[in-house]
């Protein structure tokens, strides 16, 4: 796994800050967390051992859980009987997708909060038996002893010293390398990270991740309400050139998203199909667009993946 942040020492920085903020809310949480796992990990294992490359060669759907998501239901659900792509999801949207036909092969969760457990309250966990829930050794426990399919492991990025003793007495070595896995600041985006990197998917294309609010009045959820409807929102302009709101949190999770994806983008295509948002758009360049993320309907993201994955290029690029 490349160190995705030498080279940059402003945005280390300030993850290591956004790491350090959250972990003096949510220490002793994680600690309490990372023993309680410990039972279930013995099981399950390491995600990074037991999915290197399981789907190489093949295009992954990431699907984010924002308003957008609803609009491209008839399209997941054809795609995810073609064998060439896999649907990964999160774990603050498998109600939704459940409901309306769509099931992911693929599901993350990585955050520890108790609030957490609310996503799987009235979902049918029979239902998950054909999927894999890759969960952060730290994240809510009740909500993973729920889960009915397999289940593995990822170590994310902590510098709290008492949790890298447990890691040492229970865990080690971590990830099965000894290394911690990128936390990259939301579960979209580590995700992301591990289509990348670990099932060796080279083709990613991005689904529901507005990272963005339509209106001040907009949901940050597809299905429900949420704290965050209410976060001071800023302008910004969409993929289409409108202007439209968008909050500190979202921005940390677009630029991280775009550095990363950035300094892999010669390995990779990476098609965001939301139809909505800002994920791709900044006044760093001419044209107001990242030139590694390409902006595209699903359906013509779809039909480059699979001239991809057929001859190795795309047909056009936008």
């Amino acid at each position: 796994m490349p160190n995705y942040l030498e080279g940059n020492e402003d945005f280390k920085n300030f993850l290591d800050k956004v790491s350090d903020i959250t972990g003096d809310k949510f220490k002793q949480m994680w600690r309490d967390n990372l023993r309680t796992n410990y039972e279930l990990f013995k099981v399950g294992g390491w995600a990074t051992e037991k999915l290197q490359e399981a789907e190489k060669g093949k295009t992954a759907i990431l699907m984010g859980a924002s308003p957008a998501l609803s609009k491209q239901l008839d399209t997941l659900r054809e795609i995810q009987h073609d064998p060439d792509f896999i649907l990964c999801g999160l774990s603050c949207n498998l109600e939704f997708l459940l409901n309306n036909g769509v099931r992911p092969k693929y599901v993350i969760t990585v955050d520890a909060d108790p609030t957490q457990g609310d996503f799987f309250n009235n979902i049918d966990m029979g239902q998950t038996e054909s999927m894999t829930l890759i969960a952060a050794t730290t994240a809510y426990p009740p909500m993973l002893k729920k889960w009915k399919g397999p289940l593995h492991f990822i170590a994310l990025e902590v510098s709290d010293k008492k949790l890298h003793k447990i890691y040492r007495q229970l865990y080690g070595p971590l990830n099965g390398i000894g290394r911690q896995f990128f936390s990259l600041m939301g579960q979209f985006n580590v995700m992301m990270v591990f289509i990348f990197l670990c099932l060796c998917c080279k083709i990613i294309l991005f689904v529901g991740n507005e990272l963005s609010f339509a209106t001040r009045d907009s949901k940050y959820y597809v299905d429900r309400e949420d704290p965050r409807d209410r976060d001071a929102k800023h302008a910004h302009g969409d993929i289409y050139g409108n202007i439209v709101y968008t909050t500190t949190g979202l921005m940390a999770l677009k630029l991280s998203l775009e550095y990363f994806t950035g300094l892999v983008a010669g390995a990779g295509f990476f098609f965001n199909c939301t139809e909505a948002g800002i994920f791709g758009i900044t006044k760093r360049y001419p044209d107001y667009h990242v030139p590694w993320i390409h902006q595209l309907t699903l359906k013509n993201g779809i039909a480059q993946a699979r001239h991809i994955m057929r001859t190795g290029e795309p047909f056009y690029l936008n």
